[in-house]
């Protein structure tokens, strides 16, 4: 990653200088005070061909695939970096400009070419067809000036002599592009090349790479290779930076306190690093932008309960003595405490992310920028020598709100059927500061629906911090007694979070029962009667109405179901309802009969009375009966009759009956039979009747003194001068009426039905006896 993106630095760099090739041309490309070709400004791709290599595109070949350099001609004394602050990263491949001593060994050598690797591996080695892993110092013959520095063979490399003197010349201020390595760790960069050169005077050196530029071994050893130090400082490698969290993860909001620590190692064997600062970086949300810094070296921040922010509330971190300095090797670690205010946490309640990395930078022992190549990734605006430590996520969690609802009814109690109840709403606001204030959002009645559309409408659905919502509004609540209306209430409120909290109550209200009342009215016509004196059966009769009723401040139709009386008792089947509010109905049964509030009805009784002149008949009624809650109903009231004197009255019956005596006498010479004895055809026998009479003929009777024995048909009667031809006895005839009435007796038994009597002989020769009775009276 880091060589890619340094290539591409390189390739930017190199077209850069292209484009100053074309506006200058190749006169140009000779730097003013250097002593070698420009290697960037000839070509786009200043990489040569390895020493070893280029040695075999010259048509040479090695077994091994290394040449073995033991010759030492021609070599580099000396590397002085014109800046003395001059640096680089191990690895890296960079280019600085420093002064290069060139020095001989031998009389005079041709087209010295100097080749420096850019990779580990020595350009004495076979590289790879096509590999370019190496750049290349050509001197320009004679453009020193000085003495050594000479052109001996006509081409356009340079060549060296100590002939004339001195041995070595100096190509000044030489860019050189190399490998930054530091095989004995002292800091410093090792240079390292390999000199070619050709033994022999002769023309064939040039700039072109077709195939090769510049020179190469005359065989395989004429070359030599080295490696040296020089002053181009090795910059440090950076550290890691390991973030710690020592507390708990996560808090509930508003938040809370998190501790950390961070620390590195100074992994560099030579070198001091030197921290400029630190800093811990917040990401909120932990999408990616990093919202908040906090200097670790800084003062302390005061907490503010109520504004959401991240505080720095301790830290045991100061920069080190010393400019910052971690000693090669040292540790550098401390801790510290943010405390995270959160109030306002996503919409969707999940926990608000704090992706935390502390950011640190470093500078070398030179005041330059320690770098790895890459700057804080995560944070846009790091700069080269900036340091981020592994990111740590700690969470904010939502909390849910609470409310408190209460619905309360006044009254509590109605009665039937129904009145008007004021209702009491109220929603406490039992969240705490962070989730403050609530957003009424449902209000629904089981009964009344939602209340925030109508009867709540005009009231603030806002509840401010420990503050209470309430609504009162007034509704018509009916029903029957003994009904129990309750509804509930269900509230909702939301917070800033779009987090919910609800609850509900109740509301009863009992429908009491209003007593049904119901009245009797008992008349009696007449009020007074004739006494009845003391004949058991002699009754005074009266005629009672009772009117009932329901009263119309009632709710509740009554249904009546017995009539009673104290006198009389049960009365309910003879009341047979026959007139409602005043008017005549179909008789109807008294027992189920309905009656609405307001309602009358009535029947009527006649009763008969008993009682003596100055006496009072008092008789109680009591109606009863149910109204529509089924609570039983009654109502009583009584009636008086007064007993009036009679003035005293005798009646006189009379009664008569008759007492016959029947005496008869046989006149004749034979033995007759009474054969038959009647009274207008009624046979003489006791208990025989007419509508006029009865005849009693059982004990006979007395006339004048003498008892005569009762009559018997059959009776004989002996001849005349037998002793028994007379015979005597007699019966009663009751005549009708009697003394049951006043009626007058009217009785008459003549002729053939008269009191007859038939006596007859043996031979059935019959003689007839008559006689004619009258009886009338008048009362």
């Amino acid at each position: 990653m880091k060589l890619f993106q340094f290539s591409r630095l390189i390739r930017k760099f190199s077209l850069f200088l292209i484009s100053i090739i074309c506006l200058f041309g190749i006169a140009s490309l000779t730097p003013a005070n250097a002593g070698a070709y420009d290697w960037l400004a000839l070509n786009e791709n200043p990489e040569k061909f390895c020493m070893a290599d280029a040695y075999l595109l010259d048509g040479n070949s090695l077994s091994n695939g290394k040449l073995n350099c033991t010759a030492n001609d021609v070599e580099i004394t000396n590397v002085t970096p014109l800046d003395p602050s001059a640096e680089c990263n191990l690895g890296d491949i960079f280019t600085f400009e420093a002064d290069v001593t060139v020095r001989t060994n031998a009389n005079e050598r041709y087209d010295t070419t100097f080749y420096l690797p850019l990779t580990e591996l020595s350009p004495q080695f076979v590289h790879g067809p096509g590999l370019r892993d190496c750049s290349m110092l050509l001197p320009i013959p004679g453009d020193s000036g000085m003495t050594a520095d000479v052109e001996l063979d006509g081409d356009i490399c340079g060549d060296i002599t100590k002939k004339f003197g001195p041995d070595t010349y100096v190509l000044e201020g030489e860019s050189i592009t190399m490998l930054c390595a530091d095989e004995d760790q002292d800091n410093r960069a090792d240079f390292t090349y390999c000199a070619a050169w050709d033994n022999q005077e002769r023309n064939n050196c040039t700039t072109d790479e077709d195939p090769f530029a510049g020179q190469v071994p005359n065989t395989r050893s004429k070359c030599n290779c080295d490696t040296f130090n020089i002053d181009v400082f090795i910059k440090p490698n950076p550290p890691t930076v390991i973030k710690t969290l020592t507390s708990q993860s996560s808090r509930s909001e508003p938040g809370g306190t998190f501790s950390y620590t961070v620390s590195f190692v100074n992994t560099n064997p030579q070198t001091s690093l030197f921290i400029t600062s630190l800093s811990d970086e917040i990401d909120i949300g932990g999408e990616g932008t990093f919202d908040a810094s906090l200097n670790l070296w800084g003062s302390l921040d005061t907490v503010l309960p109520m504004v959401d922010g991240v505080y720095l509330t301790a830290t045991g971190c100061s920069q080190p003595a010393n400019g910052g300095e971690i000693l090669p090797n040292a540790t550098y670690s401390c801790a510290f405490t943010v405390h995270i205010v959160d109030r306002d946490l996503p919409n969707d309640q999940s926990p608000e992310d704090y992706d935390d990395l502390v950011m640190l930078s470093l500078l070398d022992k030179n005041g330059l920028v320690v770098t790895d190549g890459d700057t804080c990734a995560a944070i846009d605006t790091s700069i080269d020598g900036d340091h981020c430590s592994n990111e740590k996520t700690v969470q904010i969690t939502n909390l849910t709100p609470a409310i408190t609802v209460t619905k309360t009814a006044n009254p509590t109690e109605v009665l039937e059927p129904g009145a008007n109840v004021e209702f009491t709403i109220t929603v406490d606001n039992d969240a705490a500061f962070w989730d403050s204030p609530l957003m009424l959002t449902v209000l629904n009645d089981t009964d009344f629906g939602d209340l925030l559309t109508d009867e709540c409408s005009a009231v603030a659905t806002s509840i401010a911090l420990g503050g209470t919502y309430t609504c009162i509004f007034t509704k018509f609540i009916s029903g029957d007694a003994g009904d129990l209306h309750s509804n509930t209430v269900n509230a909702t409120a939301m917070d800033d979070e779009g987090d919910t909290a609800g609850g509900s109550d109740s509301a009863m209200v009992d429908i009491r029962d209003v007593p049904s009342m119901i009245t009797l009215v008992k008349t009696a016509t007449p009020t007074s009667v004739l006494e009845t004196g003391d004949d058991p059966n002699n009754y005074s009769f009266v005629s009672y109405n009772f009117t009932f009723s329901v009263n119309a401040a009632g709710v509740d139709s009554v249904r009546f179901d017995t009539l009673t009386d104290n006198m009389f008792g049960s009365l309910t089947g003879a009341c047979m309802v026959d007139s409602k509010n005043g008017s005549a109905i179909t008789p109807t049964a008294l027992d189920g009969f309905i009656l609405l509030p307001g309602d009358y009805a009535s029947c009527d009784i006649s009763k008969g009375l008993r009682g003596n002149s100055g006496e009072t008949h008092v008789n109680l009624a009591t109606i009863r009966g149910v109204d529509e809650d089924g609570q039983a109903v009654d109502a009583s009231n009584d009636a008086t009759v007064t007993f009036t004197p009679q003035a005293p009255d005798t009646d006189m019956a009379f009664a008569t009956s008759m007492l016959v005596v029947l005496e008869l006498t046989n006149a004749g010479i034979e033995n007759v039979t009474l054969t038959e004895l009647t009274v207008q055809g009624v046979t003489v026998a006791n208990g025989n009747s007419n509508a006029a009479f009865t005849i009693l003929n059982a004990i006979g009777g007395e006339h004048a003194g003498v008892a005569y024995s009762a009559c018997t048909i059959g009776t004989v009667l002996g001849y005349s001068g037998s002793g028994s031809e007379d015979y005597t006895c007699a019966f009663t005839i009751e005549l009708k009426p009697g003394v049951e009435n006043t009626d007058a007796i009217s009785f008459l038994a003549a002729g053939v039905d008269g009191i007859v009597a038939i006596v007859e002989d043996d031979e059935g020769d019959q003689v007839v006896n008559g006689v004619t009775v009258e009886v009338n009276t008048v009362e």
